[in-house]
């Protein structure tokens, strides 16, 4: 499909989307996890310490590697930094931008036909996934989030161009093909204004060639983009197939029996996969507050309430009596999935009141023991020291809530110690005034490793703390207290972390030190374990 040179019409199109008031201002992280360069080193802590600032694409992310990838890692993760070293670089800038273009697309005033369609995308990506499960060519995650884009030139046209796309379902209700309808509406494809839009909002050049392959008509269907494009193809249709209200069980049944043919399946296991995709999207719902059953969908994929379950297999057992009835019911009827009950945020026997009512502490407790555990995971499996140690300051970060935190090193001659990289506001602007010297100084981070012990720099309690860091510091921090935590390895003087706050009403308390210690020894364990003599060179 070519788009370099744009029809005029289709030019028109870009021009009333890009002048529509509700374009996506993509807020300033998207923008810089677009532009960050692969890097063996840096890519995996950038992209985590951008993520970590947005505290619902964070949840978001974290709820879909546990819910939609859980299947193909057999394992929970509970950093951003560790579904970054799971999914990889581009496949998690990929989803943390798509997630990104849907959260803006469910502000519609139009919330009817962009919510059937954010459904569809998502659908689409999960079905795709489930399809390719048993091919070892196709990697799971780049099919969830190529799928999850596929259609992204129809959610475009409906938000963007609403009385334009209402006029293609017109015309698509009499009988038109919807391509044949928006060819004569738009003077365009609803793909090619996708894909042009994409360019314009200066999304991945990778991804948008992607998607322009998958709608190429005259692309070769050989190799493994063949077959990818051939399977994220027959997950649209299986999805559309699945939600449209308007089908009867007889040609839904020839549809998908057409699908399977077309992609060489064996129907027994289409059958399974259809049915794990409909539980993974009601998951999926959740995480995005879709409540399913208000939307004009098929029955055969509406979640069922709890009461529906139960009159219909009373129903069903009522020549058995009414406690076989009953005991059947409760047999199969499942929690609604529209509002789960999770163990782990629920204490054995705690009613749901009492649940809701639990203290952030222990919530930041229970997080602090998750990551804890994930590090030791990460220990035992020898992972990296660069994982390792970005698991361990997100956990200080996120669990304890400093305002920033940073891991320093030591230079080979024991002369300087150097910040290396953190998380949290403005911690690009601080890493190069931690560069200090280790003698004949005074400063906090020599006083802290010459005496092995950490270090508290409270100038408001204490004026003469000021003089333990240079006016610029002050000035660039606005720290209100931090505290240095040296970091010694058989004696030998490895690093610090430095963590601080920016509040004066919350100062850094002895239980934030006695938790940040944890995560100290940890760090020494990893540092004494690995065989690196660098780290983030």
């Amino acid at each position: 499909m070519a788009t370099d040179i744009a029809s005029p019409s289709l030019s028109a199109l870009q021009r009333a989307i890009n002048a529509d008031p509700s374009f996506p201002a993509f807020t300033a992280n998207i923008q810089e996890l677009l532009a960050i360069q692969e890097n063996p080193y840096k890519t995996v802590n950038a992209v985590s310490s951008i993520i970590l600032r947005d505290l619902s694409l964070t949840t978001q992310i974290l709820k879909i590697v546990n819910s939609i990838f859980y299947q193909t890692y057999q394992r929970q993760v509970h950093t951003v930094s560790s579904a970054v070293m799971v999914l990889g670089f581009d496949r998690l800038r990929d989803l943390a931008v798509g997630l990104r273009l849907i959260e803006h697309f469910q502000k519609s005033s139009h919330l009817s036909h962009v919510k059937q369609l954010i459904v569809l995308s998502f659908l689409t990506a999960i079905q795709a996934q489930e399809l390719v499960q048993d091919d070892t060519q196709l990697k799971a995650e780049e099919v969830f989030i190529t799928g999850l884009l596929f259609n992204i030139g129809e959610l475009i046209v409906a938000y963007y161009l609403p009385q334009e796309y209402q006029r293609i379902l017109d015309l698509t209700d009499k009988g038109e093909a919807k391509s044949t309808a928006a060819q004569r509406v738009l003077k365009a494809s609803t793909e090619e204004v996708g894909l042009a839009i994409l360019k314009d909002w200066n999304l991945p050049d990778s991804m948008i060639k992607r998607l322009s392959f998958l709608h190429n008509a005259g692309s070769s269907g050989a190799g493994v983009e063949g077959r990818l494009r051939k399977m994220i193809k027959g997950a649209f249709q299986l999805s559309k197939n699945l939600l449209d209200p308007h089908i009867e069980p007889e040609e839904r049944q020839k549809k998908e029996e057409k699908v399977c043919d077309n992609l060489g399946l064996n129907p027994q296991n289409l059958g399974k996969s259809l049915t794990a995709s409909k539980k993974r999207l009601h998951e999926m719902a959740q995480v995005l507050s879709i409540d399913l059953r208000e939307m004009e969908i098929s029955d055969d994929i509406r979640p069922k309430d709890v009461r529906e379950l139960k009159a219909a297999v009373e129903a069903a057992a009522a020549g058995a009596g009414a406690g076989a009835g009953m005991d059947a019911a409760a047999a199969v009827a499942p929690k609604s999935p529209e509002t789960p009950v999770s163990p782990e945020s629920r204490p054995s026997g705690a009613p749901p009141k009492a649940a809701e009512s639990l203290s952030e502490d222990l919530k930041r407790l229970q997080f602090l023991y998750q990551v804890v555990e994930e590090v030791n995971q990460a220990l035992v499996a020898q992972a990296p020291i660069n994982q390792v140690l970005l698991m361990v300051l997100e956990g200080i970060f996120r669990g304890i809530r400093f305002d920033r935190v940073i891991f320093s090193l030591v230079n080979p001659q024991r002369t300087h110690i150097t910040g290396r990289f953190g998380l949290g506001d403005g911690v690009e602007e601080l890493l190069p005034l931690l560069h200090l010297p280790l003698k004949a100084n005074g400063n906090a981070f020599a006083l802290a490793m010459g005496e092995r012990q950490e270090y508290l720099v409270n100038p408001h309690s204490h004026p003469g703390d000021r003089s333990l860091m240079e006016d610029n510091f002050w000035r660039v921090s606005r720290s209100h207290s931090f505290l240095v935590v040296p970091l010694h390895v058989d004696q030998v003087p490895i690093g610090a972390f430095f963590v601080d706050r920016l509040d004066s009403t919350l100062p850094i308390s002895e239980e934030d030190r006695r938790r940040l210690r944890i995560f100290r020894d940890l760090t020494i364990i990893a540092l004494r374990l690995t065989k690196k003599t660098k780290i983030f060179e």
